[in-house]
């Protein structure tokens, strides 16, 4: 009789489960496909929406991303495709609204020096000291120890 009420409650937790994973709702959502006058603007925006981030996510493309924004901005990348925008104020386009970050690909300019020459300064910097830290080791003599006074003090 034990048995019998182990394997029933296993029966039921297993139902339970399949019943969970049948009816749980979709949580992943697909990227809408869009419809383009010719072949040509739709590699422009794929490879458009893949070159500007999100600004809610900041990891990914607003084409790999769900966030509603990320929708907002492929609906823009379209619509100024269509209304024959180059891709170069495309760009412009997006950095002008939501700052340098928006690009994968930031500008050099005033605001993104740091960014871009950062990185070359702290190399530098460390190579010094880091040759610096041989060429003192090199010329240092160990240290003489005086150790008269502590015999003394054992005697």
């Amino acid at each position: 009789m034990q048995n019998f009420t182990q394997t029933m409650a296993l029966v039921k937790g297993v139902g339970l489960c399949i019943l969970l994973l049948a009816f749980q709702p979709v949580i992943a959502e697909s990227i809408e496909a869009k419809s383009f006058v010719n072949t040509e603007q739709e590699q422009r925006y794929r490879s458009l929406i893949d070159e500007i981030r999100c600004p809610v996510c900041q990891g990914q493309s607003i084409g790999g991303s769900n966030a509603g924004l990320a929708k907002d901005l492929r609906e823009k990348v379209r619509e100024l495709i269509i209304t024959q925008k180059t891709n170069d104020q495309i760009r412009r386009y997006m950095v002008d609204r939501y700052g340098d970050f928006v690009v994968f690909k930031p500008p050099v300019n005033m605001n993104t020096y740091l960014l871009w020459y950062a990185p070359f300064a702290f190399l530098l910097f460390g190579a010094f000291f880091f040759i610096r830290s041989f060429k003192t080791k090199k010329n240092t003599q160990p240290p003489v120890i005086d150790t008269s006074k502590a015999k003394d003090l054992l005697k």
